[in-house]
């Protein structure tokens, strides 16, 4: 009997489910903590991630008061809970060559960039019954300031002689150029805008572009561009614009691609703004473009007698392919990128004739070869100060191109065009006659290995687009004298030997004469160029001190 009533007590099956919910009580309540609680949490991170950001925009407005800014943000936030709030300044680097981790760098008096990070409580609810009253939550914010410089490296047009730029220019572009010398000096002292520019291309050249890199990545005619210009000109300037459109029905054909000469930084993805940031000067900016869509690199130009004071002028001109990532002007927040002008290779011969010299007689002919060569002119922007309206300011970095100069004769002139490898120069024959030869030589170096060169350009200096110079320690501004005074002459006799020494000094002298006229016919091909020798001139034409931007 009582077998049996075991039997039925172990089938017996009517109980189990309330002795099982019983055992698995805790079980349903833990996961129901941890789906509620946690996801509770999760919300309410969330929501820390949004008081974060208002908190760094808050304090990046002003770094200097970037605590209180943020503690101030937190609390009209109307958080029910305590929040700990921890302001640092720093700098943050807008480079995608650096990992997003890394752009911020604290520092203690950056006046550009601030990390705000929080810290709160986040209640729970069935978690309480395990004794757990809150899960501690924290969210980071970053924002910066926006900060933009816009500047570019070249030479100042020093000289003008309008018959040579037209010689130029027109073997540049295998036109026919004949612009006056007023609508040169017209074009060299106007300044025109860039976006500006950009904006009348897209008319101009019917582009579809939505954004300025769009426009910049466009093939134009060398036309479309100069009346783009022409365009923008128009209202602040109206003899330089007539002198662009004047160019731009002399010069046909050929087609240009701004994109290697223009970096437009954060402005590439955009479809508007900037005007007013970034001022180039037309000039410069005319002879750039027209050398970038040049068939040729190289233009020999035969000037006859069109230079005061010789009687013949001949003219050699290489310019080199720009380095890769190297434009001409840029817009940048941080050291990238690197702009640099042209290199450019220089060879002159100039001739004075009906000359008296002792030993050789009268109507005699003075030559003098001489040869530049340039390597680029660097520039980078060092740092922007937005601290205070009183400090405002942009600091570049620049070097002078490094280079050589040298009263020598280059027989292969085609050599002038091949960057990859030394001119072969020989001696200069500088008096050349049946009886006696006079030759020369004189070498000078631009400097080889030259430092950055710091250069601050203040509020009025930007506004103003004034130009900085940096120079090389062996810089000189008279090229052609400096290598006079240097020269070493050599008579080379045919016959019986004659007192040479009234020559050679006659010979002298008239170099040292010939010398500024040759220096006045170089300062006009390099300001052409956009080049100087052992200088380079640096303009930081804008700058921007906006608003403070979410950065990580």
């Amino acid at each position: 009997m009582k077998n049996l009533a075991m039997k039925r007590l172990v089938r017996d099956q009517s109980g189990g489910v309330g002795m099982i919910a019983a055992a698995a009580l805790p079980m349903i309540l833990g996961f129901a903590a941890f789906a509620v609680d946690i996801g509770s949490a999760t919300l309410e991170t969330r929501r820390l991630q949004g008081l974060a950001d208002a908190a760094a925009l808050a304090a990046a407005a002003d770094p200097q008061q970037a605590q209180a800014l943020a503690q101030a943000s937190v609390a009209e936030s109307g958080w029910p809970r305590a929040v700990t709030v921890v302001a640092t300044r720093g700098d943050y680097t807008r480079d995608a060559a650096v990992a997003p981790g890394a752009r911020f760098t604290p520092s203690s008096s950056a006046t550009d960039a601030v990390r705000v990070s929080l810290q709160t409580p986040s209640p729970t609810y069935f978690a309480r019954i395990f004794g757990q009253r809150s899960i501690p939550i924290a969210r980071t914010a970053t924002a910066a300031r926006e900060r933009l410089a816009a500047f570019s490296v070249g030479s100042r047009l020093a000289a003008l002689n309008g018959g040579l730029l037209n010689s130029y220019l027109s073997a540049l572009t295998g036109s026919s150029l004949s612009l006056s010398v007023m609508d040169y000096n017209s074009l060299a002292g106007a300044d025109v805008d860039l976006f500006a520019t950009l904006d009348a291309l897209r008319t101009t050249a019917s582009l579809n572009a939505l954004t300025y890199q769009d426009v910049l990545d466009a093939r134009v005619t060398r036309s479309q561009l100069l009346n783009a210009l022409a365009n923008a000109l128009d209202g602040s300037n109206a003899s330089a614009a007539g002198a662009m459109r004047t160019m731009a029905t002399q010069v046909s054909g050929g087609s240009i691609s701004l994109n290697t000469l223009i970096d437009p930084g954060t402005f590439g993805s955009q479809a508007s703004g900037g005007r007013g940031l970034v001022k180039v000067n037309s000039m410069a900016f005319v002879s750039t473009v027209l050398q970038l869509a040049a068939p040729s690199r190289q233009v020999a130009l035969d000037l006859g007698a069109s230079v005061a004071g010789l009687v013949s002028t001949k003219v050699w001109i290489a310019i080199g392919e720009r380095p890769a990532q190297s434009p001409w002007i840029a817009i940048s927040d941080n050291g990238t990128p690197i702009i640099r002008t042209a290199q450019a290779r220089i060879y002159t011969e100039v001739q004075v004739g009906n000359l008296s010299l002792p030993v050789v007689g009268n109507l005699v002919a003075i030559k003098l070869p001489l040869f530049v060569e340039l390597a680029s002119a660097e520039a980078r922007l060092s740092g922007i100060d937005c601290s205070t309206q009183a400090s405002r300011g942009v600091t570049i970095e620049a070097k002078p191109n490094p280079g050589q100069a040298a009263i020598a004769a280059v027989n292969n002139t085609s050599q002038l065009a091949d960057f990859q490898h030394p001119v072969t120069l020989s001696n200069a024959k500088i008096v050349d006659t049946l009886l006696i030869d006079v030759e020369g030589r004189a070498g000078l170096n631009l400097g080889q290995s030259e430092p950055w060169q710091t250069l601050r350009f203040d509020n009025a200096a930007i506004t103003a687009a004034t130009p900085k110079t940096v120079s090389s320690g062996s810089a000189v501004q008279s090229v052609a004298a400096s290598l006079v005074s240097n020269v070493d002459l050599t008579p080379v006799i045919i016959g019986l030997p004659l007192p040479l020494g009234g020559l050679l000094s006659a010979v002298g002298s008239q170099l040292t004469i010939l010398a500024p006229l040759v220096d006045g016919l170089l300062n006009t091909v390099t300001g052409a160029l956009g080049v100087h020798y052992g200088q380079a001139d640096v303009r930081v034409t804008g700058m921007r001190c906006g608003m403070a931007s979410l950065v990580a």
